[in-house]
């Protein structure tokens, strides 16, 4: 009698857990799609730039978060990858999590030193075979001089940058 009531009991508890509903999609993802939906119904540099930085702490605190419970390999869905092309520089990252010096480089993002912003969403970056993940990215693009000689200031992890 006690192993029928054993039985029972497993049973009950194990379809008890068994039956917990799975996350359809994860966060980062959802979080990524809604941001998308509203940096393309800004129409200033200026809204679409703070949207950007708002973008990288989330991003940064999600992924430190994240590192802690989950390996890399098994994370759902990846970060939007965000960077700044400035001529005779080439190009630079902006992630917090490898970079967090980055965060000096934020009051001097603004309208007067980005010329344009481009978004390339995750059905074009499939076509792009360089593409990290195959993950959404935006580009800043920028001609000042003066964000130039800040870049240069920082110090950064040689890994993100490229001379």
């Amino acid at each position: 009698m006690k192993t029928y009531y054993l039985i029972v009991f497993l049973f009950a508890f194990g379809s008890a857990f068994a039956q917990r509903p799975l996350p359809e999609e994860c966060l980062l993802k959802k979080s990524n799609q809604e941001w998308i939906k509203e940096f393309k119904k800004t129409e200033t540099i200026g809204f679409q730039l703070e949207l950007i930085k708002e973008k990288l702490f989330a991003d940064a605190t999600y992924l430190d978060n994240e590192k802690k419970i989950v390996a890399k390999e098994d994370r759902c869905g990846c970060p939007i990858r965000f960077g700044i092309i400035i001529p005779g520089r080439n190009w630079l990252v902006l992630d917090l999590s490898e970079n967090p010096v980055l965060e000096e480089l934020f009051p001097d993002l603004n309208e007067e030193t980005i010329s344009r912003i481009k978004l390339s969403e995750f059905e074009e970056n499939k076509l792009n075979r360089y593409a990290v993940d195959k993950c959404s990215g935006v580009t800043l693009y920028s001609d000042s001089r003066d964000l130039k000689r800040r870049i240069r200031k920082l110090n950064l992890d040689a890994s993100s940058t490229n001379k």
